[in-house]
């Protein structure tokens, strides 16, 4: 009998498990919005590309090139691996990078490197534009990170569709927490030199935004389906 019942609870339990997660409403917690209404790039295109490029509407990775393309390469080609690939598959969803002038051969060389990773270089975005813009649109995100000598960082945004900065109010570790006496600091970006903090943190944000959007669509959907309802 005691086989019989062990058997039984050994064939029972996955398939519960199985039927609580298909059925049960996942929860998440949404991803906080650090600054409302950051810059608009205005009348700019991507490189090579024809359509303007703006956050609004778009959930975008936002990052700062500026006169050191060729030296981040490793950041982007990480970049690319990590997140690009994961959600270039989404609608809405963009990488913009901003570049100051003058590095037409380093934009082409590194699209090209990363076209040997990626199906499709749609949704990647190389912006050139003049130093004041690039500042302008750094500035405006009042972030506590800098930009270095080339006006380049090592660190990416994330911007909602609503032109908001997401990011993270406490973004204290498990262990910290654990043992205490680190008071919380805050995340406003990403950095793309390391390679955990992109498929850790940064992807699991990401996902959650988007699941924050689906949320919204369906609430939209279901609202309309009432209208028409009420209106029958």
């Amino acid at each position: 009998m005691k086989k019989k019942a062990i058997l039984g609870i050994l064939f029972l339990l996955p398939i519960t498990i199985v039927l609580i997660l298909l059925f049960t409403k996942h929860n998440y917690t949404p991803l906080p919005v650090i600054k409302n209404n950051v810059a608009e790039l205005v009348n700019y295109k991507s490189y090579e590309e024809k359509d303007t490029i703006q956050f609004d509407e778009k959930i975008t990775v936002l990052g700062f090139l500026g006169a050191s393309v060729k030296e981040r390469g490793f950041n982007i080609l990480t970049l690319n691996q990590k997140i690009y690939k994961r959600f270039s598959g989404f609608k809405h969803f963009q990488l913009v990078m901003l570049v100051l002038p003058g590095q037409d051969e380093e934009i082409k060389s590194l699209k090209q490197q990363i076209s040997r990773f990626a199906d499709e270089l749609k949704y990647w975005n190389f912006v050139i534009v003049e130093k004041e813009e690039l500042e302008r649109i750094f500035y405006g995100l009042e972030s506590p990170l800098q930009l270095d000598e080339n006006l380049s960082s090592e660190y990416v945004y994330v911007i909602d569709k609503d032109k908001n900065l997401r990011g993270r109010f406490d973004d204290r570790s498990k262990v910290e927490l654990r043992e205490g006496g680190v008071a919380p600091y805050m995340l406003y970006g990403y950095n793309t030199a390391m390679v955990s903090e992109l498929s850790g943190k940064m992807t699991d944000d990401i996902r959650i935004l988007f699941e924050e959007y689906r949320g919204k669509s369906k609430s939209k959907g279901s609202d309309k389906r009432r209208e028409k309802d009420l209106k029958k």
